[in-house]
């Protein structure tokens, strides 16, 4: 199971990229202990850097060291415990003071040792707990994969997630796939002609339409006894991330992966500020403010760029500014008819709103794969190149390219 990888990359030559994979097992009461005493030193070293206000992570440790060598633990705990202090102490979107409330614990990578699917970790100098992680075939690829570096681990009650790494070498795009992501369907086209609309995303979209009813009523019903109601919601929030993650993994999946067989170049917009669009108070119903509040693009995007981060395939982003507003043929601006149809004059030629923007987005990074005949960017040149692209680009990841 992959949990919230992060990826970042070095310009064109190479990515890097990391993927948390996650492992079931059994936790042991001297475990248990041992989760609760780094969540403790969690929340100490939180208290410690509001009254010290240190500058950065290592005189944090420095502030910290003498209160928290009392937990008689392993140093490599003090470490991680400042290291999660110092990132709930310095998130700008906290409204009151952080506090750690799930027991886990976090190591780097010089700190255990992983024999195949046994993991050992340090309690004291000397001491150890061994814990056998439950793994299938999928888990034991990236084991035994002498390519993969090893990151921190993090460990709760439940699972043990470890961060695998890699440099993949960036293909050498042939042609382009533009990815648009909607509300009940992600629609790709791509320079070789192939279209498809994935309409799982409709499901996606059914599925947190029914979880937000069924939350409304458990409001209803349990709203006297607080307890109930988070046992309640916890319940039906992890059925209901379960099942949309399954469907977004499927989709995105396929995307990627025809993009790294077809070495296609992935073009995607970079949506900004969508959510402010839905706030209480601008003139729209809660159901629509609900529904729009849901729209899983930003997820979609995520698992799109580094998935293809992990398998080497160039990632961009465009300004999504009048992708659905003109004809990926001429550049004339189309008409707009019902269900989701647009109409270009110019062409006379009926269009699919969701597969006109995704060929504009397509076309928006490489200006030779639009037509340029009739548009208004200027005809030909002698040489037979198309004009510039009247698209803004975005480089690779979402980093604007000189």
């Amino acid at each position: 199971m992959l949990t919230g990888p992060a990826v970042s990359s070095s310009r064109r030559e190479s990515v890097s990229s990391v993927k948390s994979v996650s492992f079931k097992y059994r936790a042991s009461v001297e475990l248990g202990v041992l989760l609760e005493d780094f969540r403790l030193m969690c929340n100490d070293a939180i208290g410690i850097a509001i009254r010290k206000k240190p500058k950065g992570r290592f005189e944090l440790i420095e502030l910290a060291c003498p209160y928290l060598k009392q937990y008689h633990l392993h140093s490599h705990y003090i470490l991680s415990a400042c290291e999660v202090a110092c990132s709930a102490y310095k998130n700008k979107k906290r409204k009151s003071m952080p506090y750690v409330k799930r027991a886990f614990l976090k190591l780097d990578k010089q700190s255990y040792r992983l024999i195949h699917l046994l993991l050992r970790i340090p309690v004291t100098a000397g001491r150890y707990i061994f814990l056998t992680l439950q793994g299938s075939n999928y888990h034991s690829s990236f084991i035994d994969d002498p390519r993969l570096k090893r990151g921190s681990v993090t460990i709760t009650n439940q699972s043990v997630s470890i961060a695998f790494s890699k440099q993949t070498p960036l293909i050498e795009p042939v042609g382009n796939l533009g990815m648009d992501i909607n509300e009940r369907n992600v629609t790709v086209s791509t320079t070789d002609g192939f279209e498809k609309k994935f309409e799982a995303l409709g499901e996606v979209a059914e599925i947190k339409e029914r979880y937000r009813e069924i939350r409304a009523r458990i409001g209803k019903a349990a709203r006297q006894d607080r307890r109930i109601e988070r046992r309640l919601f916890a319940k039906y929030g992890k059925r209901e991330k379960n099942r949309t993650s399954q469907r977004i993994h499927e989709i995105t999946h396929t995307i990627v992966d025809y993009a790294s067989t077809k070495q296609l170049a992935i073009k995607m917009e970079k949506l900004r500020g969508i959510r402010r669009l839905y706030h209480k108070g601008n003139g729209r119903g809660a159901s629509f403010r609900g529904r729009m509040n849901s729209w899983v693009f930003g997820k979609t995007r995520r698992l799109v760029d580094y998935k293809a981060a992990w398998l080497g395939v160039p990632a961009y982003s465009v300004d999504p500014r009048g992708t659905s507003s003109y004809c990926p043929d001429c550049g004339s601006r189309v008409a707009l008819l019902p269900e989701r149809k647009l109409y270009c004059a110019k062409c006379d030629r009926n269009w699919d709103r969701d597969v006109l923007a995704s060929k504009n987005i397509m076309a928006c990074a490489v200006p030779q794969d639009r037509p340029s005949r009739g548009s208004s960017e200027g005809e030909r040149g002698d040489d037979g190149s198309n004009p510039p692209s009247r698209w803004r680009e975005v480089g690779l990841l979402g980093q604007r390219e000189p």
